[in-house]
């Protein structure tokens, strides 16, 4: 029975016999980003990091790392967002695969809670770069939502009934509905920021009524995550296989 799943929180001895036994290691990533005033900056990381312990405890072991915070824009100009170079991200996560490896682990996910094209390629890339380099190792490395439907639907969207639920499923006592206003807002900006890749429009319209029990909710985040975790746990246990 898993006791405890944070790497932070093990003793070196416990580390060891756990990479021995399932040599599995987790890594939410997410970008501290504007998501409204419903959201926190943190929405993504909390939200990845909320799936990889639902992960773990799904399939019964694994180590989770903390949240993976320097990731690549977007958002960079809005209010609160930080945001980092390709260069200083891929090595980073280059380094840390690396590290893992060193301390025994056979496959790695990286589950990144923040989307994009500049995010998810980046994350390919690296992952892929180093299983290349470094046979003997499986990293798998996708944003969440990648394979998964719900209803139809992928489950992904920025601050939209997506990750709202997801959060407020994880998280209800930071999901803050009542500050949520809806239509067509101007979000404050900052001027000529570092690494502002997508040039993003001040002007941000929300689509849909999300105070709407209907539309976000955490019981809809409760079936998005099981979803998500399921075809997730399938991922990882048909790459163990391999090691175990």
């Amino acid at each position: 029975m898993i006791q405890r799943i944070r790497y932070e929180e093990l003793y070196p001895s416990e580390i060891t016999a756990m990479m021995a036994s399932k040599p599995l290691a987790v890594v939410p990533l997410g970008l501290l980003e504007w998501h409204g005033e419903h959201l926190p900056l943190g929405q993504d990381g909390l939200k990845a990091e909320g799936l990889c312990t639902m992960l773990i405890k799904k399939l019964g072991y694994g180590v989770q790392l903390p949240v993976f915070w320097w990731s690549r824009p977007g958002f960079s100009s809005f209010e609160g967002t930080l945001t980092f170079s390709s260069a200083a991200v891929e090595l980073m996560l280059y380094e840390l695969l690396g590290q893992l490896r060193k301390i025994g682990a056979k496959v790695i996910v990286l589950m990144t809670g923040h989307y994009g094209p500049c995010q998810v390629d980046m994350l390919k890339r690296v992952a892929d770069t180093y299983v290349r380099e470094n046979p003997g190792i499986t990293v798998i490395a996708a944003p969440e939502y990648e394979g998964v439907t719900v209803n139809g639907e992928t489950p992904a969207d920025h601050a939209g009934k997506w990750e709202t639920s997801l959060f407020s499923y994880f998280q209800p006592e930071l999901t803050r509905m009542e500050a949520f206003k809806g239509g067509v807002e101007t979000v404050r900006q900052y001027e000529n920021p570092p690494h502002d890749y997508y040039h993003e429009n001040p002007v941000w319209e929300w689509r849909e009524e999300l105070r709407d029990t209907n539309v976000a909710s955490p019981q809809k985040g409760r079936e998005a995550a099981e979803a998500i975790i399921e075809v997730w746990a399938q991922r990882v246990e048909k790459a163990m296989a391999q090691y175990i």
